[in-house]
């Protein structure tokens, strides 16, 4: 589950947004890690290049955009 991990500016991480995937990178965060700028090389879910979300109080993020969920997972 989201809830317990926080990412960080720099943090590698693979996107999962409905059928879609790819690898990408936290470009942005707040100090709190709930709040994210992702940065990837695909569309994902009419998603181009970027993707902002915001993790809820449940510990799921979705996007700022389509409101969609977004399951990320760290990459090391």
């Amino acid at each position: 589950m989201n809830q317990a991990t926080h990412f960080y500016q720099g943090d590698r991480v693979l996107i999962v947004i409905g059928a879609d995937s790819a690898a990408g990178t936290v470009i942005l965060a707040s100090r709190n890690g709930r709040s994210l700028m992702l940065e990837f090389e695909a569309i994902l879910s009419g998603h181009v290049g970027t993707m902002p979300v915001l993790q809820e109080d449940d510990g799921t993020f979705r996007s700022l955009v389509s409101r969609e969920v977004v399951h990320l997972t760290p990459v090391t």
